[in-house]
């Protein structure tokens, strides 16, 4: 017997499922990975990495388009200002994301409010290397060099801002040293001028560096983390080389446009773990020296909100270095 109660439960469960079969069906089309930065840095690699998983995870085309420009800020405001669907991503460091509100420029975004948080992807180190043909072997003959040369010894970095910037800027302070900066849009371009020895020393990440300094095109002088690499355990770290307290470490994170359904985002950032935890992208990752970290979106966000407020401590010196 047809009842009007059944009629109507009927027709609310008619109406319902489409929204849910839309939900379910994430992802509709192609989903874009926008890395802010050029070719050949530490997000590019990652992004390149992951994207065959994710995409046998998702059933969907995984397109990787690199938006360089203002450290990472123009890349990121596009994504912000995307559909909130799952179809636009951002992968970047905490350049564009925790560090661009404080170097006192407009930057069209709240990278609080205008991203949805998905995953913590690798921490990585930051390292300082130089050309062959500069006459030094060791970090103190680098310190001894511009010590003698004040503001004549120049070093490259993905950008103004950004976190290889900063590690040479407070690498200066606390030696006292004036090494002049040379930004570029992406650590790709900096490797590049380094290589073709435009510039004669660099700070960046290590997963960009090692193939060059396996290859013998770079000399690596120290890297910033606390401990040595397991990546390259023959590079002494910045701090016992002759620079004590100092270190450098960054991280390289996705995030999506704020307003992310929360099933889309179930299913994404369960792609993103599972395409982080696929063998060769952690061996490739270990290999290079970052570290896989593979967050869920809260524990990410708490990273965030903690290096938002860090960096904001560190206003004072961003005065100084633009």
């Amino acid at each position: 017997m047809i009842t009007r109660r059944g009629v109507v439960g009927g027709l609310a469960a008619a109406v319902a499922l489409p929204g849910r079969a839309r939900a379910q069906a994430y992802p509709t089309h192609p989903v874009r990975i926008i890395v802010p930065f050029a070719p050949g840095g530490g997000a590019d690699i990652v992004s390149r990495l992951i994207s065959p998983y994710m995409q046998a995870s998702l059933g969907q085309s995984i397109v990787v388009e690199n938006r360089a420009g203002a450290a990472g800020r123009i890349g990121t405001g596009v994504v912000a200002k995307s559909d909130p669907d799952g179809h636009t991503l951002l992968v970047s460091t905490e350049s564009s994301l925790v560090i661009a509100p404080h170097i006192g420029q407009s930057i069209g975004y709240d990278p609080l409010k205008d991203f949805a948080p998905v995953s913590l992807l690798t921490r990585n180190t930051v390292m300082l290397v130089v050309h062959p043909s500069l006459p030094v072997q060791s970090l103190q003959e680098f310190m001894a060099l511009a010590r003698s040369k004040p503001g004549e010894l120049f070093y490259a970095s993905s950008g103004v801002g950004g976190p290889n910037h900063l590690a040479g800027e407070i690498f200066n302070r606390m030696t006292g040293l004036k090494i002049t900066h040379v930004p570029f849009q992406g650590t790709g371009l900096a490797i590049q001028a380094v290589v073709s020895n435009q510039v004669p020393a660099m700070w960046g990440f290590m997963a960009g560096l090692i193939p060059h300094i396996r290859g013998g095109v770079l000399r690596a002088l120290a890297v910033g983390s606390l401990d040595r690499s397991k990546a390259l355990p023959e590079v002494p770290t910045v701090a016992e080389a002759g620079v004590p307290g100092y270190e450098a470490v960054s991280w390289i994170g996705m995030v999506a446009p704020a307003g992310l359904p929360a099933p889309t985002m179930d299913k994404l950032s369960g792609a993103v773990r599972a395409a982080m935890a696929e063998k060769p992208v952690t061996d490739n990752l270990a290999s290079s020296g970052s570290e896989v970290v593979a967050s869920k979106p809260d524990e990410f966000r708490q990273v965030m909100e903690r290096d938002f407020v860090k960096y904001g401590n560190l206003a004072d010196l961003f005065k100084t270095v633009q």
